[in-house]
């Protein structure tokens, strides 16, 4: 059976979601981290132009969410899904609810700024955990490329504040849905607990995180940062990473 084989951008938080599924399950994998380039290889695989993709079985499967659901068939335990039928609706809701709502307002309320002021920074950000020759393949594009990420990604500067309320209403729900037991759902982590996590992990920084942040952000940044980090629901996913994250179960590719 070949070794599962990700293909990832190492700051991405969704991406962030399928590496800590194979982790918390030790599936033993292989990386990539693709570049610049990332669209054209995307597209080449499996015809749409996002990360992550996961090659299980030599079968391409993209989409964070669909790749946790294969993986839980491909390697049932530890479990992310509830065995109950109505404990799993629920995780696979808020899951989705995070996907739609809290993912994409954490990545614009980082990189509109970033884009608008600094983006020589922005570009060092998202190439974290990148070969070297990535933000030098991309610092002549410093002028060109904030207009296609934010194409990409449907970010408008003029959406800067509702996308950080987003983020807010994104962790008061996370707060108010949070269970006796500390999870979301039930009495166990679930993939609802790891979505959560994992979309705002690389904006908190937790010491666990894989590719930590090389670049020190302005400091009209750190106000945004400390408004979130401060949120007792962001003091929760700090806390999930320290008890679940785990260690990698990366394996090296052979020469």
């Amino acid at each position: 059976m070949p070794t599962p084989i990700l293909w990832h951008i190492p700051l991405s938080h969704y991406n962030e979601k399928v590496r800590w599924t194979l982790d918390y399950k030790q599936i033993p994998h292989h990386r990539r981290v693709l570049g610049p380039n990332y669209l054209y290889k995307a597209w080449r695989a499996t015809g749409q132009g996002a990360l992550p993709i996961l090659f299980l079985d030599d079968k391409p499967i993209h989409d964070s969410t669909a790749i946790i659901a294969a993986l839980e068939q491909y390697q049932p335990e530890p479990a992310l899904y509830p065995k109950d039928a109505a404990l799993r609706r629920r995780a696979l809701e808020l899951e989705d609810y995070f996907d739609e709502k809290l993912g994409p307002a954490v990545r614009a309320s980082i990189v509109t700024p970033l884009f608008a002021r600094d983006p020589d920074i922005a570009l060092r950000v998202l190439t974290t955990g990148m070969p070297a020759k990535a933000y030098e393949t991309m610092r002549p594009l410093a002028r060109v490329f904030p207009i296609f990420y934010r194409w990409r990604h449907k970010i408008s500067a003029e959406r800067i504040e509702q996308d950080r309320n987003d983020v807010r209403a994104a962790l008061d729900r996370l707060a108010r849905e949070l269970q006796p037991s500390g999870y979301l759902v039930g009495e166990t982590f679930t993939v609802a607990d790891l979505t959560a996590a994992a979309l705002l992990g690389a904006g908190l920084q937790p010491p666990e995180i894989q590719y930590p942040l090389t670049v020190e952000l302005p400091d009209y940044m750190q106000e945004w940062r400390d408004e979130v980090r401060r949120h007792p629901a962001s003091q929760w996913a700090l806390g999930i990473y320290r008890r679940h994250r785990g260690k990698s179960a990366e394996v090296p590719r052979s020469r």
